[in-house]
């Protein structure tokens, strides 16, 4: 997918760029009735074309990088839960209580809460690979 951006700033070798979200109704907003506002993003990206602030950039994103890095951010905590309540459940009702319905949520919520920990630390990793691209500057 590519989309144009706005460099803002330029630090050594990454570029602040200015996005615009693309809308759901895909930037025919007069068709939808929507009447909707979409905001612009500020995303870092390795100035690997030279931009200099000012400048219109075509960028390129990696859509089958970008639909795996959903899916963990929205699958993984989910199935943390899920296991975590499981697994609370069945520790819980073996020991003998007689709430381990609620015991086992609680352990639930627990994992989940470390499930955001992991992906923190998962999350820079990834950072340092590359899912967007400029591919080109765009003149004025």
């Amino acid at each position: 997918m590519e989309q144009i951006g706005f460099v803002m700033s330029v630090n050594k070798d990454m570029a602040k760029i200015l996005v615009n979200r693309a809308s759901a109704c895909g930037e025919n907003c007069a068709s939808c009735g929507s009447r909707c506002n979409t905001r612009s993003i500020s995303l870092e990206v390795k100035n690997t074309l030279g931009a200099k602030p000012g400048d219109y950039v075509a960028l390129k994103s990696h859509t089958n990088q970008i639909l795996k890095s959903a899916a963990v951010v929205y699958l993984f905590p989910l199935l943390a839960m899920i296991l975590g309540i499981t697994i609370g459940i069945n520790i819980f009702k073996s020991i003998g209580y007689t709430n381990y319905e609620t015991y086992g949520f609680i352990m639930g919520l627990f994992f989940l809460g470390f499930s955001y920990i992991i992906l923190r630390l998962i999350d820079k990793k990834i950072r340092s690979k590359t899912i967007i691209e400029m591919i080109r500057i765009i003149n004025n």
